[in-house]
């Protein structure tokens, strides 16, 4: 049998997702595709970032803001979730 594939979603709900500029949702969308890619190869997403004070990890955007994942081991599909994005100043 084989291992369920990982996917990611936000951990928000969607009219916080609009509150974001679209630039950002989309280097966001971007790296965490990466991020899913990997997983699917086999890389545990808890490996990938920067470590945080709790167990989520850090993730840079070419923008010049960040965001933080959870991955969620025991779901099926395995998921990574967003669960906090911060975008630059210089885009609010």
């Amino acid at each position: 049998m084989t291992e369920p594939e990982w996917t990611w979603d936000y951990a928000f709900h969607t009219e916080d997702e609009l509150s974001y500029p679209k630039a950002v949702l989309d280097e966001v969308r971007a790296v965490a595709d990466r991020i899913v890619e990997l997983a699917n190869l086999g890389i545990d997403p808890t490996e990938l970032g920067e470590e945080t004070a709790g167990t989520a990890r850090h993730h840079h955007l070419p923008c010049g803001g960040w965001f933080e994942t959870q991955a969620l081991h025991r779901s099926r599909p395995r998921r990574l979730l967003i669960v906090e994005i911060v975008p630059p100043l210089h885009m609010l």
